[in-house]
C-alpha cells in the first residue's frame, strides 16, 4: 500500500508547498522569466485550484539562515496541507523512511559490522554512534527493551557545501542511519530519505547548482550502499 502513498500524496503537497512559497515575501518577476512564462505556459490543473505564482530567482550569502517563519504561519501551512492529508502521522512516518530488512541468520552486531565495514570501503566517515536501548535498560531496568542503536555518518566536504546552501540544512546532518529491532527480533536498517531529485521538476528557480546536485545524489548512495551492505551481511 505505501509504494502508492508517494503519488497519491503529491498533488495536495503541492499544492501546501505552492501556498507556502505565495506566503513569504513576494518579489517583482523578471523579463527572463516573464519570457519563460510566456513561452511554455503550464497546463491546465486537474481541480478547480488557482496555483499562485512561481517566486523569481534570488540571490542569498553563502552560510546564513533563511527569513524565518513566523509560528503562525507555520501552523498555518501545515494546517491547510494536512486538511488534505489522508494519512496518518505512522503513515506519513513510514513513507519518509527508506528501509531494509537484515538477512535471516543475522545478528545485530553482524548488520553493524557490515556497514561499518562498507562505510570504511567508500571512504564514508563514521561520525557518532548513540546506543539509545542501553540508556532505556539503565533508567527503566527493563533488560527486554529492543535493541536500537543510531549511527551517523558524512563527508564533510559535501555537508560544508550543504550549508553554504542553506544552514537550515544542519538539521539533517550528519546522515543518520538507525539499527533497530522489532517486536518479533528481527533486525531492519534505516534512515531519513531524502533525494535532490525529488525537485527535478519543481519550477522555483532557487535549486542547487549542478555540481552540488551530483553530490547530494552520492551521499544519499552512499548512504544507501552501507545501509543494504547492512542489511546484507556484505564482509
Amino acid at each position: 500500500m505505501l509504494r502508492n502513498i508517494g503519488s497519491r500524496l503529491a498533488a495536495p503537497v503541492a499544492v501546501a508547498l505552492a501556498a507556502l512559497a505565495f506566503a513569504l515575501p513576494a518579489q517583482a518577476e523578471t523579463k527572463m522569466e516573464k519570457k519563460k512564462t510566456d513561452k511554455a505556459a503550464a497546463p491546465a490543473m486537474p481541480f478547480n485550484i488557482a496555483m499562485p505564482p512561481t517566486r523569481p530567482a534570488e540571490t542569498w550569502t553563502p552560510n546564513t539562515m533563511a527569513e524565518s517563519i513566523s509560528p503562525e504561519a507555520r501552523a498555518n501551512f501545515i494546517s491547510t496541507m494536512m486538511a488534505a492529508n489522508p494519512f496518518s502521522l505512522r503513515d506519513m512516518v513510514a513513507m519518509m523512511a527508506v528501509k531494509y530488512p537484515a538477512k535471516e541468520g543475522l545478528s545485530f552486531d553482524d548488520v553493524v559490522d557490515a556497514m561499518k565495514l562498507k562505510a570504511n570501503e567508500i571512504n564514508f566517515k563514521l561520525v557518532g554512534h548513540s546506543p539509545l536501548w542501553k540508556d532505556v535498560v539503565a533508567i527503566s531496568g527493563d533488560k527486554t527493551t529492543p535493541r536500537v542503536e543510531f549511527f551517523t555518518f558524512c563527508d564533510a566536504m559535501v555537508a560544508r557545501e550543504l550549508l553554504d546552501y542553506s544552514l537550515e540544512f544542519a538539521i539533517f546532518l550528519p546522515c543518520r542511519v538507525a539499527v533497530v529491532e522489532d517486536a518479533n527480533k528481527k533486525i531492519w536498517v534505516l534512515t531519513l530519505d531524502w533525494d535532490v531529485r525529488w525537485l527535478d521538476n519543481n519550477k522555483n528557480p532557487n535549486q542547487v547548482s549542478a555540481k552540488l546536485r551530483e553530490k547530494s545524489i552520492w551521499v544519499r548512495e552512499a548512504i544507501d550502499k552501507i545501509m543494504k551492505a547492512g542489511a546484507a551481511g556484505e564482509f
